[in-house]
């Protein structure tokens, strides 16, 4: 018999997207379930039986609404505690966030063994917290600022997690000949210093090079980046979330991430 893993995940894509990966590369060797929130269902694309929506609300700085958050926290935290003992887990993988405090919670209540994922050169508040109760915290270096010192030996370093796909991309060559084909990626929340900083210099490859943009952005800068492209005469596609992004690799020949 499997033995029985939950991933626990919400908010925006670079808490779900690893989520749903590593869900994806596990799923052969074990039974496992992902919990999240209903933000972060939209960057998930996984079996419905095999998702648990735990919605823990965005804490916010306000001090009034502390005892409210209390309460609210030890409610979801009993229902993650049902939630784990009934389905016998044996281990929780966080991949951080506020989302997953009832969770780790429980999780460390009921003697489970737990993970960490922190994909940033900077610890996030959420990991740091959970740090004490974790077996170890995979990350991209062992060179996290921020990093408690007294944990260390915690780190796991692994390779950029990437979707299993994303190894079977081929570049479509007649897409991208004699063009520049630019892919902008700002994730999921999109990226201001790319919707606003990087014109110019867009626009200077224009009057050089014939140029097709794929970038990503978001609602609030949506319009205004269709408007700048537009009058321009620039050849554009603009998306926000895309769970298929490996179509816009296969078509492009540059890109522009963050880092």
């Amino acid at each position: 018999m499997k033995k029985k893993i939950l991933i626990s995940t919400g908010g925006s894509g670079g808490h779900a997207v690893p989520a749903g990966i590593f869900f994806e590369h596990l799923k052969n060797d074990f039974d496992v379930y992902l919990c999240s929130d209903e933000r972060g269902m939209k960057f998930l694309n996984l079996e419905k039986e095999k998702i648990k929506i735990i919605n823990t609300p965005k804490l916010k700085n306000n001090p009034f609404l502390f005892p409210f958050y209390f309460f609210l926290i030890i409610s979801l935290t009993i229902k993650s505690f049902i939630f784990i003992r009934k389905n016998n887990f044996s281990a929780l993988i966080s991949t951080g966030g506020y989302m997953s405090i009832p969770l780790c919670i429980a999780a460390k209540i009921l003697n489970l063994k737990i993970y960490l994922f922190e994909p940033n050169m900077v610890i996030g508040r959420a990991n740091i917290f959970y740090m004490k109760f974790c077996e170890k915290i995979f990350c991209y270096s062992n060179n996290i600022k921020n990093f408690p010192r007294k944990y260390i030996n915690k780190i796991i370093v692994i390779n950029p997690l990437l979707r299993k796909k994303f190894y079977s991309i081929k570049i479509n060559e007649d897409k991208i000949k004699d063009e520049i084909k630019l892919l902008i990626i700002g994730g999921s929340q999109g990226a201001k210093f790319f919707d606003q900083e990087v014109k110019d210099s867009i626009l200077n490859l224009s009057k050089k090079y014939k140029l097709k943009v794929y970038q990503q952005s978001n609602n609030e800068n949506f319009e205004a980046l269709k408007k700048f492209y537009n009058s321009k005469n620039i050849d554009h596609e603009l998306f926000d979330y895309e769970n298929n992004i490996s179509k816009y690799i296969s078509y492009s020949n540059l890109c522009i991430t963050r880092a």
